[in-house]
């Protein structure tokens, strides 16, 4: 309400938040002033902008435990993403989420690789999944704020050269399989070698997967189902022998017993890795890898594009030498 004081001026006089609230007087030299700061703080009421908000008192693991009732649950990942967001925040002293900033975690970032020896890729990972959580929470309305992580760069990762085995190697690596006490991995990582599968792929197959001559992936990374044409004779023998065991903790101690040194985090892609590349230096073109790899992104299969004997040909065709 506005009135007229015996001084002359004008005063505003309102409850901002309604009957019981605090009150709130001001007074002003002309009405129009007075109405101008009565509509300003009705604007303010109607976009439930009071003078004093409450503090929002949730913490990080308050934050990832509402991402995951809201969102995470229905992600493939999602238990397992959780697990390592409840960690990250534990590692962050599980700070209240209307306090943490972009400093915080750059300086987590920094302690993690000086004193624990943590690679940047998994960091870049930390910070994609905690950032994730942030933007899901402001998409459906339960973070007002900005996401606090929205300007931090990820580390710049050069490119890790994919290991891929020579014929040599796949015959002694299919030696040791054959010799292992596992009577699953020698089929698997052949199935591997010959489809470019994921070992988990692979390894996960039943009867239902196969028809003459082929194996179907199901509940791939990308969530799309493919198939793979298979040899007659590989056909035969797998069909007989599904469904598999678990052998990846085989498959490491083959790859040992056969001498073969790969790249750090390399162990379980290098069947998929080795068929990739063999495809392409035999002939095969990138569109076709992409399918049978089944690669959402044609950058992922560009990794093995200059293993093409054709790939940069016209090099020496153009040279001024």
């Amino acid at each position: 309400m506005i009135k007229k004081l015996p001084s002359g001026r004008w005063q505003v006089d309102i409850r901002q938040d309604g009957r019981g609230s605090k009150r709130l007087r001001k007074s002003f030299d002309s009405k129009a002033e007075a109405k101008r700061f009565e509509q300003h703080m009705l604007l303010r009421k109607a976009e439930d902008q009071t003078w004093n908000p409450a503090k929002d008192r949730r913490r990080l693991k308050d934050l990832v435990q509402q991402w995951y009732d809201a969102h995470g649950h229905t992600l493939k990942d999602g238990e397992q993403r959780k697990r390592k967001l409840d960690a990250l925040a534990d590692k962050l002293q599980n700070p209240r989420a209307s306090d943490f900033t972009v400093s915080d975690f750059a300086t987590y970032r920094r302690l993690r690789m000086e004193n624990d020896g943590v690679g940047q890729n998994t960091l870049n990972h930390e910070h994609a999944y905690l950032s994730a959580v942030f933007n899901e929470l402001i998409r459906q309305g339960q973070w007002t704020q900005p996401n606090p992580l929205r300007n931090l760069r990820k580390f710049k990762l050069d490119e890790q050269e994919l290991a891929f085995l020579d014929q040599e190697q796949i015959a002694r690596l299919l030696g040791e399989c054959k010799a292992s006490s596992n009577p699953s991995l020698y089929h698997v990582t052949r199935l591997a070698l010959a489809t470019g599968a994921r070992w988990s792929e692979a390894e996960g197959v039943t009867r239902s997967n196969f028809t003459p001559h082929r194996v179907t992936y199901n509940y791939t990374k990308s969530g799309k189902s493919r198939s793979v044409p298979i040899s007659e004779k590989l056909y035969k023998d797998l069909v007989k022998e599904v469904p598999f065991s678990s052998c990846s903790a085989a498959f490491r101690k083959a790859i040992e017993r056969a001498q073969i040194n790969l790249p750090r985090g390399q162990l379980t892609h290098v069947c998929r890795h080795t068929f990739a590349s063999h495809f392409i230096m035999k002939g095969g073109d990138i569109l076709t890898l992409q399918k049978i790899l089944g690669h959402s992104d044609i950058k992922l299969t560009m990794r093995y594009a200059h293993l093409s004997p054709d790939h940069l040909a016209e090099t020496v065709k153009f040279s001024p030498i």
